[in-house]
């Protein structure tokens, strides 16, 4: 078993990836270090994560093709994913090594994940050129699945097609028949450096709805505190970044929510708790470049770290959704794309468990409530609920739950079972009276109306022959349908 999972809220999982050097506990992020050049040392990096990726490309060179001990070259003895330079193919055009030689290469230097040589391109790329590259890089692929037994490694397939979805659809549904141990989303740099959140998050979702549901997935190139949560909670497991230390050059400061330029500090000190913080700011910038590159560096790690743990912690308490409503505020594109959610929500519904360990009350929030999973799996299972009669009584109440009100206990009696009793919720539409109580109908709080939720009501309810409405105005079109001034006038009409 190559995969454990430990927990699970929306697609995202808390989980464990085996490999022959130790174990990763996912969602995790590999920082990239450079084998020619660590501008941080790895003892440094190793304060924050267990796990690093490089390239062996830069090995193979570095080594003169000889198969050296990666960890060695690297000093660091957790485990190593390494990259097959397939990056360098994309900012250079090509580079002087065969696929077959350089994944047996990876296999060679000790990498406990190697990566297959794919062709990737960014989101501008044609669809022509996108086309072939995507074939050339699934030709690839078939070819190295046939080495996998003879590989001690995990290794990734990576999936291809930018922003054509489809040929994002078709790679993923290609790469995904061959037995590879980690699948992973290729070429999103540039779309994290324009902020194009919600371009590469749709991406995403595309390759998650085609791939194998077990299998880890792997974002290249993301390591932004912005995009991280996002990215879990649609399914993927691993990251890798050198943002760390590429921004850190730049004088380019990791927050938890932006990130803030060393030049535009209008404080003595930084708004954050690590070493670099407790520093004032003249004299960050009276520092060397390099003294203040690696300050900066091991902050941005840290702060990458502290995220992940807010995921995991997240994942295990059930309220990932609820962290996503907080950073979806801290950019448009973020924003923009919670609230298009809907249209994707029946496949996060289906990984989305239905119970948690500790269930606790939602809060939903009236501009992203049509995207949450849970208003779905209500009238998904509503479907299958038998009516017991052809007249309903609607009624909306504030104080939950419903079931214990007493204008439901009034309405009881009153139609002495001859009516079936509803109540309407601005997020879950119709709520039946048989359950009211199941979990989370009755323990949660709305900001405003959802839409579905006043389109599903206007269906379920055109089965019945009456409907009486009390406190609540649902016109059903052909229907016949009163709306109630006192509770008293259902006895009326029963």
């Amino acid at each position: 078993m190559t995969f454990e999972l430990v927990a699970k809220d929306l697609a995202g999982r808390v989980g464990k990836l085996y490999t022959k050097s130790g174990v990763v506990e996912t969602p995790a992020l590999f920082p990239v270090v450079d084998p020619r050049k660590q501008e941080l040392p790895l003892d440094v990096i190793r304060r924050y994560f267990g796990q690093v990726m490089t390239n062996s490309y830069f090995v193979y060179k570095l080594a003169g093709g000889e198969a050296v001990d990666v960890k060695r070259v690297l000093g660091w003895d957790g485990v190593v994913m390494t990259d097959s330079g397939a990056y360098q193919i994309m900012r250079y055009g090509s580079i002087e090594v065969d696929p077959d030689e350089i994944l047996l290469y990876q296999a060679g230097i000790g990498s406990d994940i190697g990566v297959i040589l794919d062709l990737p391109f960014d989101y501008e790329e044609p669809y022509e050129s996108a086309l072939l590259k995507v074939e050339e890089t699934i030709r690839r692929a078939k070819r190295a699945a046939t080495m996998l037994e003879r590989l001690d490694m995990l290794v990734v397939g990576p999936i291809q097609g930018g922003l054509h979805l489809d040929l994002l659809t078709r790679s993923a549904r290609e790469i995904s028949k061959l037995g590879f141990h980690i699948f992973a989303i290729g070429s999103p740099t540039t779309l994290l450096e324009e902020y194009k959140f919600d371009l590469l998050l749709e991406a995403v979702l595309h390759v998650k709805a085609n791939i194998v549901r077990e299998a880890p997935l792997h974002l290249f190139g993301a390591g932004h505190p912005l995009i991280l949560p996002f990215a879990v909670a649609l399914g993927v497991d691993l990251f890798d970044s050198a943002s760390y230390v590429l921004y850190a050059r730049d004088g380019r400061i990791m927050l938890r929510d932006r990130t803030l330029r060393l030049d535009d500090a209008k404080t003595d000190y930084l708004p954050c708790s690590t070493k670099l913080c407790y520093t004032p700011v003249k004299e960050l910038r009276e520092m060397t470049r390099e003294e203040r590159t690696q300050l900066i560096a091991e902050h941005n790690l840290a702060v990458l770290r502290e995220e992940l743990l807010e995921v995991k912690q997240r994942i295990h308490e059930g309220t990932l959704w609820e962290y996503l409503e907080i950073k979806a505020r801290a950019h448009p594109s973020l924003y923009r794309f919670l609230k298009g959610l809907a249209k994707f929500r029946k496949l996060i519904e289906e990984y989305d468990p239905e119970t948690h360990p500790k269930p606790h009350g939602l809060f939903f929030y009236q501009d992203t409530a049509d995207s949450r999973p849970e208003p779905l799996r209500h009238w998904t299972r509503m479907a299958n609920l038998y009516t017991p009669s052809r007249t309903a009584v609607v009624i909306r109440v504030d104080e939950k739950p419903y079931s214990r009100n007493w204008e439901y206990r009034y309405v009881k009696r009153l139609t002495g079972g001859r009516a079936h009793v509803l109540f309407y919720d601005p997020v879950f539409g119709i709520v039946p009276e048989e359950v009211a109580e199941v979990y989370p109908l009755s323990q949660n709080e709305a900001e405003g109306e959802g839409e579905a939720a006043r389109a599903h009501a206007y269906e379920w309810l055109s089965q019945y022959d009456l409907v009486l409405t009390y406190n609540v105005d649902l016109p059903i079109i052909g229907k016949r349908v009163v709306k109630l001034r006192t509770l008293d006038e259902v006895s009326l009409y029963i």
